[in-house]
């Protein structure tokens, strides 16, 4: 009988313990997740310009000078990397025998994308979060 009374006092002992590592997760882990500053993002450490400058419309400059932001970054020189590009953003131009300003090696190619829609945030982070996408850099045309 004491055995009994053992293991049911021992399981209440070990449902208090996990109740109680619960609700120190439900108190610590949202103040953890609020406190990540957004701009220490790693991600973020490869897009070289201040992307707070664009607005929600994917435009930089003055109210009388508003324009899309280019930018360039480079991918292994394969198909399988242009696809996947592609399907991030349907608009961004490959250039298989140009460095481009970013200066990609011969066995990459340059891609250059703009801000040119709503969803500019999203496409430029998805593209960051390629492995093989080292840098992002603000596009000046000639």
């Amino acid at each position: 009988m004491t055995t009994i009374k053992f293991i049911l006092n021992a399981k209440r002992v070990y449902q208090f313990l996990g109740l109680l590592i619960c609700m120190l997760l439900i108190q610590v882990l949202p103040s953890k997740l609020l406190s990540e500053d957004f701009t220490t993002n790693p991600i973020l450490d490869k897009i070289t310009f201040d992307i707070s400058e664009i607005s929600a419309d994917g435009l930089i400059g003055s109210v009388d000078g508003l324009r899309y932001l280019s930018y360039e970054f480079c991918i292994p020189g394969n198909e399988q990397a242009v696809e996947r590009i592609k399907t991030i953003d349907s608009t961004i131009n490959i250039y298989r025998q140009s460095p481009g300003r970013i200066n990609c090696q011969n066995n990459q190619y340059l891609c250059v994308g703009e801000t040119h829609n709503k969803q500019w945030k999203e496409i430029l982070l998805s593209i960051a979060k390629l492995d093989y996408v080292e840098r992002i850099d603000q596009f000046w045309g000639e």
